[in-house]
Formats: C-alpha cells, sequence, structure tokens
C-alpha cells in the first residue's frame, strides 16, 4: 500500500492479491473531487423522499434499493438512524450540499439536499456502460461502510479505508465537521454496479459520478518487467565475471 499525501487528499493505493491490477482511493475531507477520466455519468437524486425506496432512472444508470425499513432509501435532513453529509466547513460549522455536485452549501442541515442512506439494507447502482472510476461525498465514515464493485475481482472498498485515506479525518462515524470526505475511487477493471451496505446503523453517502475511460495505472508494463529483469541478469553476469577475475 503506497500514501501520497497532497494538503488534505491521500492516494491510497490497493493490490490485490493475484491480480495485476490496481485501484487507488483519493479522499478530501472538504474540496470536491471528480472521477477520473471522461464520459461522467452524473448521477440525480432530485425526486420523491420520505424516504423513498422508488428506483431512480437516469441517462445511463439505474439506483434500486433491497430491505426496507425507516432509515433506508433516498432521504432528506437527518434522524435517529442517518446524518447529512459534511460537504465542508463555513466558519465553524459544518455545512451541507444544497444539491447535486457543485451546488451551494448551507449550514442548514434541513435545507441540504437529498442524498442515499442504506440503513439495514442495501443500495445498488447499476450502470448501462462498464466504469472504471466512481466518485461520491462518503457520510459519516464508519469501518462498518462497504461499496462492493462486480468487477473481475469482486473489489471492495471499506470504511477502514477510506479513514486511513482521509487526512485529518476526527473520528469513527462522526457526524461532524471532519467526519465526512469526498472519495473517488478507480480502477483497471471495469465495473457495471456498485453496492453499498452497512453493518451498523446506517452508510449515507451522496453519488456524484462515475466515469468510463480507465486511469493509468502506476503498475509496469510487461516490457518494464521485462527490462527489469534484462538488467538484473547482466548485473549478474557481470559480477560472476568480476569475481572469477579476483579469484
Amino acid at each position: 500500500m503506497v500514501f501520497t499525501i497532497f494538503g488534505r487528499a491521500v492516494l491510497y493505493t490497493v493490490l490485490s492479491l493475484g491480480m495485476a491490477e490496481a485501484s487507488t482511493i483519493t479522499a478530501s475531507l472538504f474540496s470536491p473531487l471528480a472521477p477520473v477520466g471522461s464520459s461522467p455519468v452524473p448521477i440525480d437524486l432530485t425526486g420523491p423522499i420520505d424516504p423513498s425506496q422508488t428506483t431512480l432512472n437516469g441517462p445511463g444508470y439505474s439506483v434500486s434499493f433491497a430491505g426496507v425499513g425507516p432509515n433506508q432509501g433516498l432521504v432528506q435532513g437527518a434522524s435517529g438512524g442517518h446524518a447529512v453529509p459534511v460537504a465542508g466547513i463555513e466558519g465553524a460549522s459544518a455545512a451541507y450540499m444544497t444539491g447535486s455536485f457543485g451546488s451551494s452549501l448551507t449550514v442548514d442541515n434541513g435545507a441540504a439536499g437529498n442524498y442515499l442512506s442504506t440503513g439495514a439494507g442495501t443500495i445498488t447502482i447499476n450502470f448501462l456502460l462498464p466504469q472504471t472510476s466512481f466518485a461520491l461525498l462518503w457520510g459519516s465514515i464508519d469501518g462498518g461502510n462497504l461499496l462492493r464493485f462486480n468487477d473481475a475481482s469482486s473489489f471492495s472498498v471499506t470504511g477502514t479505508a477510506v479513514q486511513a485515506a482521509a487526512a485529518g479525518f476526527v473520528g469513527n462515524g462522526f457526524q461532524g465537521a471532519g467526519g465526512s470526505a469526498y472519495v473517488v475511487i478507480n480502477t483497471d477493471t471495469p465495473f457495471t454496479t456498485v453496492t453499498a451496505s452497512s453493518s451498523v446503523i446506517s452508510f449515507e453517502f451522496n453519488p456524484l459520478a462515475a466515469s468510463t475511460t480507465p486511469f493509468e495505472s502506476a503498475n509496469p508494463e510487461p516490457a518494464g518487467f521485462a527490462l527489469m529483469a534484462g538488467g538484473v541478469l547482466l548485473l549478474l553476469a557481470y559480477r560472476a565475471r568480476s569475481t572469477k577475475r579476483l579469484s
């Protein structure tokens, strides 16, 4: 695992066992992060709330719910079972998005825009085309939160991993400023579904967008490995000849 810290953003690289592909998690507490690549698929969360478990459909995606309950679905504001994801800070107060990605902020959580809450169930985002980058505002990050991608490796991202990637993160499940983060997850292996769940209370998040263009992996190409191997063999041969001359 490699950590690269720049301001409040941390690049967290995950190398899955037995895989050549790499996946990265980039997190920032207060600075919005867009998905990597082109052809973004923005997810619109406007719609009826109560909360609502009605399937959401948009250009290139759908959002469905499994397992119903008072804290699951498309929600707005806060209750005993879910809290509004914190998008920034104004003065000493937590600030919230009033709408979708790029919207203005408000310190009144009652005036915040809609977001998703898993409750004790699951929320699945289905994409029409394979994606390689996924961005979201991850609310009150808890170690029990989980995102699972249906790529070839069944890649998963835990709340614990996001906490490690978010420089300045305050504490597990913290609902104030410093407890939520903008997160971008990139993977070399395309996915068409993202499923959110949580082992504790709820996983609150605002999915911003996904992107269909693969990101550039930091892994050496096969040709690079061949060059490295060739260099090692030449070095060994040189050392062997030098040793023979001295003997």
